[in-house]
């Protein structure tokens, strides 16, 4: 099933547009029950359901027969079509196909708006780190500093106990070690894949100095006035993303900047060189970035403008002979900035029609409606 971190926001007109309606399993809805070697399925007024269309459909959802307390959708249009939860007790999500393509359109249209505000993320991220980290915007700040710098996934406490693997908020202390230089992080991702990062960062590695000065096993927790630590949650940090970015951001806004950034990067250089970028090189720069296969990285985590380059590659071109049509944004990096460029250049676009894309038509449907 589907999981439910890292959700886009979306307008209901949107939804409404391609035929979609916005469900809660809170609703009345059919229940799963065992009869048997299988399973019946129960209307809410107590009916077996017998509509063979209806069972059709229920039956592509591919709800696994270990999961409990299952609720499925009574409208085969609403965009969450199924929940349940496995054997750990962890609530899982089915979603409708075309909202999980409104979901990644979304995504990637808000890449572009997320750089322009990345400047002030990170003038925000240096004043918290200043409140001293026994304060909570402190430690956010210190975990969102991590994953601008590493593009670490958020991490879930349920994993770290269960399966040993970790993200940004769940990394425990001995998971880092300190140099003179550099800060080292060797543990166990998600997939159970073995990453090891070194981060070159001096203003991180002072935080990282002090927190291995204080008491705990966590890396990131901070004390309640009775002096218990506190870890770190994913939905307490996208909270504090979203009021200073002003929008919906995550961590898997941070990935997604940064499998861009090592696509765009591995392109650039090959422009340079002379020579024709290709799929397979920019998704083997994102995969070595995020520490994720490459097709995972195609598909989520590269912006598709950055993958159109390998068809038309004049945008770069237009960068390598002028780089002053570059944003001015003090607190990018350079290639950041060109990154940028080519997300804004794309963006334009597609609005003026020269590329429109599934979410630019739907929202133009949903104005019209």
């Amino acid at each position: 099933m589907d999981a439910v971190t890292d959700l886009p926001t979306f307008d209901e007109q949107s939804l409404k547009a391609v035929g979609l309606t916005y469900v809660s399993d809170a609703e009345p809805g059919i229940r799963r029950q065992r009869r048997g070697k299988g399973f019946c399925y129960r209307l809410p007024d107590g009916r077996v359901l017998s509509d063979p269309d209806e069972k059709r459909r229920i039956a592509a959802l591919g709800l696994p027969p270990a999961y409990e307390n299952v609720w499925i959708c009574m409208d085969r249009r609403g965009h969450l079509q199924a929940t349940g939860y496995d054997a750990r007790g962890r609530k899982q999500y089915r979603y409708h196909p075309e909202w999980q393509s409104l979901r990644s359109e979304l995504k990637f249209d808000q890449l572009a708006r997320f750089g322009e505000v990345l400047p002030r993320i990170r003038r925000r991220i240096e004043r918290d780190l200043a409140l001293g980290l026994e304060t909570p915007e402190a430690v956010l700040a210190a975990i969102i500093a991590l994953m601008d710098t590493a593009h670490l996934r958020v991490g879930n406490q349920a994993y770290a106990k269960e399966n040993k693997t970790y993200g940004a908020t769940t990394l425990l202390k001995r998971h880092m070690t300190l140099t003179e230089e550099a800060v080292v992080l060797r543990f166990t991702a998600k997939g159970g894949k073995r990453v090891s990062h070194t981060i070159r960062h001096p203003r991180l590695q002072r935080i990282f100095e002090e927190i291995a000065d204080l008491p705990g096993r966590q890396l990131f927790s901070w004390p309640d006035d009775a002096g218990t630590a506190h870890p770190v949650d994913s939905g307490r940090l996208n909270a504090y993303l979203a009021d200073v970015a002003g929008f919906p951001v995550s961590a898997k806004t941070f990935r997604t900047w940064g499998g861009s950034l090592a696509g765009f990067a591995a392109v650039w250089q090959a422009c340079k060189e002379g020579s024709q970028p290709r799929v397979k090189l920019i998704c083997k720069a994102a995969s070595e970035r995020l520490h994720n296969t490459p097709a995972v990285c195609r598909s989520s985590y590269i912006h598709p403008a950055v993958l159109a380059l390998v068809d038309d590659i004049s945008p770069v071109e237009r960068l390598l002979k002028n780089e002053l049509e570059l944003p001015q944004l003090r607190g990018l990096r350079t290639d950041e900035r060109r990154l940028l460029a080519v997300l804004k250049s794309s963006s334009l676009q597609t609005q003026t029609g020269a590329a429109a894309d599934p979410l630019q038509r739907w929202r133009a449907a949903a104005a019209e409606a």
